[in-house]
């Protein structure tokens, strides 16, 4: 009898045990399957938010990008070195005298789909361009003048470009040396800030 009863026991014992760790394994399993729904909610939720940011600012950058010109993405820009170049052509220029700007894309595969780009003194932004309003790919923005920026339109991506050049003109007032900053958008989400041009020298 003593022995039927401690085997009894036993047995129950293990069937604790058993039933203790199969509910320990379910617990686990759907804290599991918790996180990875967790995870899936917020990766959608960051692409959404890239989406509709991209969405918001396809039709150029808007003014608040003026001085800093950071687009406003919910994702930081690319920290390694941008595969553009700004090149101008002539790097003395007479005042009231247009140049050509011309950024480009280190291989056909370097397109632009959004663009920010300015002549800048220091801090200050210079000069005017002038663009064809027939453009496909770019429009002029006001960044406290008519005409000193030049951003992009919203377009088919058939029209990005891996070159583009434009026509600048320095102010009468204007002298010393210039930079050409641009802030390149791969796409919404891989963009470049502050690429900038070797000097341009503005003389009278």
């Amino acid at each position: 009898m003593k022995r039927e009863q401690y085997i009894a026991r036993k047995s129950r014992g293990r069937f604790i045990r058993l039933r203790s760790l199969r509910t320990k394994n379910v617990i686990q399993t759907l804290n599991n399957i918790r996180i990875k729904i967790a995870m899936w909610c917020i990766n959608i939720v960051v692409v959404l938010s890239v989406v509709a940011c991209v969405h918001g600012y396809s039709s150029g950058a808007p003014e608040s990008s003026c001085k800093d010109m950071i687009p406003r993405h919910p994702v930081p820009p690319q920290k390694t070195a941008a595969p553009y170049t700004i090149t101008t052509s002539s790097k003395v220029v007479r005042v009231g005298t247009p140049i050509e700007v011309t950024i480009s894309g280190a291989s056909p595969s370097d397109t632009m789909r959004g663009l920010l780009l300015q002549a800048r003194k220091g801090e200050d932004i210079v000069g005017t361009f002038t663009l064809d309003p027939n453009d496909q790919f770019a429009q002029l923005l006001n960044c406290g003048s008519p005409g000193n920026s030049i951003t992009h339109k919203k377009h088919d991506a058939k029209f990005d470009k891996q070159t583009a050049t434009f026509t600048w003109t320095p102010s009468e007032d204007l002298s010393g040396e210039i930079k050409f900053r641009a802030t390149i958008a791969y796409n919404g989400a891989v963009f470049w800030v502050g690429v900038e041009s070797a000097p341009i020298t503005v003389t009278h």
